[in-house]
């Protein structure tokens, strides 16, 4: 398939999924913790799936052909990190920046998710190809190799915010031990 018909195809079903979710939100019981946890979770996915591909492009080489959908699975993992602080800040706040501040510092796991947000943001910022020009491709991968930092801050974050025991960050965690293991035994 046509790569521009991939992510033609991936813009829209992240924008019907997104959609999606906001009418199943205005049906569940709790409209803030919904919308919180989704965003959260398609966020941890989007950004486990962008590491994904450099083992999956071993195993099937033809993957290779579509490693810019890497770029926008990232873009879309920080949108919805975006969406997933917004909720936090404007919904289940209010914007009451002391009640914030006092729960950031009642918790790690707040912590580890505002640290995975601002090593996102220059990653966000630099994914295009003018940054690639202007940083210069080696500067840029390293800057976006920060990703192996991020994911693991962002998962960690998810694993510490269940209040009732989940086998699905642990599935995840495990998914990227495995994934870390692979980069270091065997990455170029």
């Amino acid at each position: 398939m046509d790569l521009r018909r991939v992510l033609w195809l991936i813009h829209l079903g992240m924008i019907i999924f997104v959609g999606w979710q906001g009418v199943m939100a205005m049906q569940a019981a709790d409209l803030v913790t919904y919308l919180r946890d989704v965003s959260g979770r398609t966020a941890s996915y989007l950004l486990l799936g962008t590491l994904l591909f450099a083992p999956l492009s071993r195993l099937w080489p033809r993957l290779r052909l579509y490693i810019k959908v890497r770029r926008y699975l990232g873009l879309w993992g920080f949108c919805m990190v975006l969406i997933h602080v917004i909720v936090w800040v404007s919904l289940e706040f209010a914007f009451d920046w002391s009640l914030m501040w006092q729960e950031v510092n009642d918790n790690l796991f707040i912590w580890l998710g505002l640290v995975a947000l601002i090593l996102l943001l220059p990653m966000a910022v630099t994914s295009n190809n003018k940054a690639v020009r202007r940083l210069g491709f080696r500067r840029w991968q390293g800057l976006h190799s920060v990703a192996y930092l991020i994911v693991p801050l962002s998962l960690g974050h998810y694993f510490m915010a269940q209040k009732v025991a989940s086998g699905e960050p642990i599935v995840l965690l495990l998914v990227l031990l495995l994934l870390m293991f692979w980069r270091f035994k065997y990455a170029d």
